[in-house]
This record gives C-alpha cells, structure tokens and sequence, in this order.
C-alpha cells in the first residue's frame, strides 16, 4: 500500500529475490574477493560462514557470477545426503553420463575422475559450490576431502568452495575434521552490517526503488540497527514495517518512535523500552530469526539465505551477552546509491579555443547493439591501455596480469562507474543464463560511450541503467612489482612507492616530508592515507587496497592510464 504514497516503484523493503537490489558492503566486497582468489589460484578448498541472514547466499550468487566462462559449476543446496547420493547429485550437475544401476562409492568416484581429467585436459575447470554446509555429515565431510586427492601433478582437478553457519567453523575445529581444516587455503567469516552499512543499504534500497530523500532520520536508523543486530534480513523486515506505519499515520519521515513500535508488533505486540544510547536488544533479533525461521525462504541477491539453523541454538547465540562496540558516526542521508560516499565529479573543463572538435559517434537504440564475446571485449578493453591481448587460452585477468596491469571484478551502479572514471568491461547475465559484455570508454551525465572492433557507439545512461544488471570489471595500474595491498609490514619498495605517489597528491594536508621520509609504514604515514582517504570519498582505515590504489594513482595524475571522463587521444591513452 505505502509505495504509491512515498513514491516508490515498488515495495523497496519486500522480501524477494530481486537481482536490481544486490547491495555489497566493504566486507562482502572483502569475502568475494577471497572467494575468486580462491578460485584463480587453483586452491582445494575455500571457505565462507557467517551467522543466519548476513549474506552468504548472495555472496555465492555474486560469485558465480563472476566467474569466467571456461569454469563447470555444481551447485549443492541440500546437504543432508549420504556419501554415494552426494556422488550422484555430483554427477548429475556436472552431467556426467553413468552406467545403470546400482553404483558403488568407487565407480561413481571413478566416473567423476575421468570427468575431472576431461574437463583439464580442455583447459576448463570444476568447481562444486555446498551451501548449508554445517548440515553434512562427518561421513559425508571424509569424502570430500578425499575428493581433493583427485589433483595431477601441478593441479586440483576439482576446486570446493564450502558455505555454511558458524556451526561450521566449530565442527572443522574438532580433532578429526583436522585433515581437512588444514586443505582450506581461503576462509572468510560474514558480520552483520556495522551502523555506516545499514544506512548505506537502507538508502541504497530507497533510491533503487525511485526515492533519494530520507525516508528514515539518522535516529531511526540507529535504532533499526540497534534492534536488527545490523542482520540485513531483519533490516528489511523493520524496514517495511516502519514504512508502513509511515503511509498509516501520516508523519514525513520514520522516527525513533516508529521503528519501537514496529519493533514491539515483530516481537509479539509487546512494546519494547527505546534503545538506550549504547543498549544492546536482542530480543527484536530473537523474535525475527525465529518468525523468519518460519517461513522466510530466501531473497538471493536481496540478502536473503536458508534458514535452517536449529531456533532454539540460534536463540541462545542471539542471546549471549556481548560487549558494546565503540560509538560510531552518526549516518546521514546520501543522495546517491553507492556503496561509499563519492565525492563531486570535477567539472567539466572547458575547451580551448584551437581544440578540435569531440568526434561525434552515431546513437546505439539497444544494449543488444553494442555487445561482444568476453574474449573479445577484453582485447577491446585492453586497447584503452595501448596493450594487445593476443590470442591465449588463459583466464582473461590472468592475461591482464601478465600485461603489467590487474583486474578487479565489482558490483555497482552508474554512480561507481563515474567514480572510478575507468574503462570498464559490463557484463549482463539474460534471464537464460547467455552473457553479454560490453566495453564502456565514456560517461557524461545523459550518454555512454561504448567500444566495438569496428569503432564506437553511444547509448543513452538510462537504457544502458535499465539493461545492465551492475556487474563490472576494471583493469587498472598497481604499482611496480603488481601490488594490491600496502600496509604495515609491506615490502621497503612498495612503501616508497607510496610515499612518493602521495607527495604528488594536490589538497593533501602537508606532510613534512612524506616522500623522503624511508621505508616504514609508521603512524604519520598512515594518517597520510587516511587523509587521502576522506579526500576520495573511501572509508579511511589507513590501508593501501585496491580501491584505494586506483584513486591513489588518478589523484597523483600518474600517466598511461585512460578516463571515462575525458576524450581519449594515442590510442586510449591519457597525454
């Protein structure tokens, strides 16, 4: 009932699996980057946890999203099977054509060896994904770890990614799950949104929805936080509950108030005391994971995972006492759905009087008219940066790396692109699973540029918003010797790169000294990045990762890479 009144496309808060609501915040952005490490380097084993709510579903989904073509998914969701129906669901995903019955645990082991020698022969790889996984058994949990003996000399033949509650980490924890807790090369555990998260994902929800004004006051958000445990699937339960009493009583935005009283209806029409400043309540948490445990299902990429923990174990978690993390920042509203604040684009310079005019390209109607095959996207892509691609069977960012360059896949909107002002490979996943990839090399605020073999087309932003379901790839320049992360303890080399990149950043509060000042990673310098940090817009904790090193290398005007924001002259490359 309440969109129509504040605007909404739809009900922004509904629990069901919408792609267009995928929302990552700075550590799921962390745990998918540990998850294609994972899968890139080749490891046996990775594993995600988390608690009931907090993510992991839409990690995974994100994740296979992002993988490469050349890779053969077996995706499990029911755990509770025998070692040889664990074998046979196996082979049914893979595809893998067997005798009639009856099957042995060794034919079906050797069946899927052979597939797996197959499928590396071809220069492909396997890949078996098990959510739930706290739910198989020990018997169960032997056999995949057997599973990773099936290797040649150099390799894995089948790479496992495990995804489970925190029941998972105690049960690999135990003596004789040791073999295989020492085969897990990458591990992440998920948290529950911190307070910046739940108001960046509340926002970013609004305005996915149509609606960029606060609908919640800071307050409010605060107390949604304070009674969730920052769960985003509780979020979106007091979230359309909130609204909703919004649309019944007719006040202009969501208040404290409100959000008690919702609070007390999820609960059990008990009112619940208002959150004291630094109060934890977890009782809203007990009712919603056990009314959710109920009958929720799962929203996919908006959040929601199984739910499938035993109620009365995740009572007594939820109820265990916990120390009071130290006060944050108080939210404010941001205009814009990102997953960091951005800061204003510069603007747009104004041309010479001897420029020569912008080369006008002709007008794209469609996403479908500016599509390419991956590979080929990619030798478009690396043209921006004067590289060849060459033709090679490897992985597309592997290439990359050898190029002198990196990749990073990303989740955003338009907003991001801008942001990061870099060429950028989109990819659209069809609702039949065909992928589609295109090359953007332009922005301005109504139109995209965008690359093909043959020359360049541009696209209105608000058909390339309406096709583009927001996944991204950028290549982009790391430092000398590929490095993607500087911080305490990095090589002597790395710091002084990153010592005399900031000393070329113009605005930077004065450093005495920052660019001759050694090799350490000491406090002053890491106050330098956390200035620089604010300066961009990104959270500022003082160390040097990937988003920070491509606005390091923009802000300190290095030279050799390409923008989405100006016109490109040499062959993609920036004078």
């Amino acid at each position: 009932m309440y969109p129509d009144y504040f605007g909404l496309k739809e009900a922004s808060f509904s629990i069901v699996p919408d792609p267009q609501y995928l929302f990552l915040s700075n550590q799921h952005h962390e745990a998918l980057a540990h998850l294609l490490y994972g899968a890139e380097d080749h490891c046996g084993f990775v594993l995600l946890t988390g608690e009931v709510g907090t993510g992991k579903t839409t990690i995974c989904r994100a994740f296979l999203e992002q993988l490469p073509s050349g890779v053969e998914v077996a995706l499990i969701l029911n755990p509770m099977q025998t070692d040889e129906e664990l074998l046979l669901t196996l082979c049914d995903e893979f595809q893998i054509a067997l005798p009639p019955p009856p099957h042995s645990t060794k034919s079906l082991i050797d069946q899927l060896n052979h597939y797996l020698l197959a499928v590396h022969a071809a220069e492909r790889r396997a890949l078996l994904v098990i959510d739930e996984a706290q739910n198989l058994s020990s018997q169960v949990l032997e056999l995949i770890r057997l599973l990773t003996n099936l290797e040649t000399n150099k390799h894995k033949l089948l790479q496992i990614l495990l995804i489970g509650q925190p029941e998972l980490r105690q049960i690999l924890a135990t003596e004789h799950m040791r073999q295989l807790n020492q085969r897990i090369t990458a591990r992440y555990h998920l948290m529950p949104f911190t307070l910046r998260d739940t108001g960046d994902y509340i926002r970013h929800r609004l305005a996915i929805a149509g609606v960029e004004r606060p609908l919640f006051t800071s307050a409010a958000i605060r107390h949604i936080h304070r009674y969730s445990g920052g769960i985003p699937r509780l979020i979106n339960i007091l979230c359309d509950r909130a609204l909703f009493g919004v649309y019944a009583s007719r006040p202009e935005q969501v208040t404290p108030t409100i959000v008690a009283k919702v609070a007390a209806e999820v609960r059990g029409n008990l009112m619940l005391p208002l959150p004291r400043r630094r109060a934890a309540h977890p009782a809203l948490v007990v009712a919603g994971v056990f009314t959710l445990s109920v009958g929720a299902g799962w929203w996919g990429y908006a959040w929601l995972d199984h739910v499938t923990t035993d109620p009365l174990t995740t009572l007594t978690q939820l109820l265990t006492p916990r120390t009071a993390p130290p006060p944050e920042p108080v939210v404010t509203a941001a205009p814009a759905p990102v997953p960091a604040p951005l800061p204003e684009p510069p603007a747009e310079p104004v041309p010479l009087a001897d420029e020569k005019p912008a080369e006008v390209f002709p007008v794209a109607t469609s996403f479908e008219q500016v599509v390419l095959p991956e590979r080929t996207a990619f030798r478009v892509l690396l043209q921006q940066w004067g590289r060849t691609f060459g033709t090679t069977t490897v992985a597309p960012c592997t290439r990359v790396k050898a190029l002198g360059l990196n990749c990073t896949l990303e989740v955003g909107t338009v907003a991001n692109l801008r942001y990061f002002d870099l060429p950028a490979l989109l990819r659209v996943t069809r609702a039949n699973g065909r992928r589609e990839f295109a090359v953007l090399t332009g922005l301005t605020d109504s139109e995209a540029t965008l690359a093909l073999e043959t020359g360049k087309m541009r696209l209105p932003v608000a058909v390339l918003e309406q096709e583009w379901t927001g996944n991204y790839t950028l290549v982009w320049q790391p430092p000398p010797g590929g490095a993607v992360l500087i911080a305490e303890g990095a090589s002597d080399a790395n710091i002084q790169w990153l010592r005399r990149t900031l000393a070329q950043v113009p605005n930077l509060p004065p450093r005495a000294e920052i660019a001759n000042a050694g090799s350490l990673f000491d406090a002053e310098l890491t106050e330098t990045v956390k200035a620089f940090q604010r300066l961009r817009g990104l959270h500022p904790d003082g160390v040097v990762g990937v988003r920070t090193l491509i606005q390091l290398s923009q802000a300190a005007g290095l030279s050799g890479i390409p923008r989405l924001t100006a016109p490109a002259v040499n062959g993609g490359m920036q004078p």
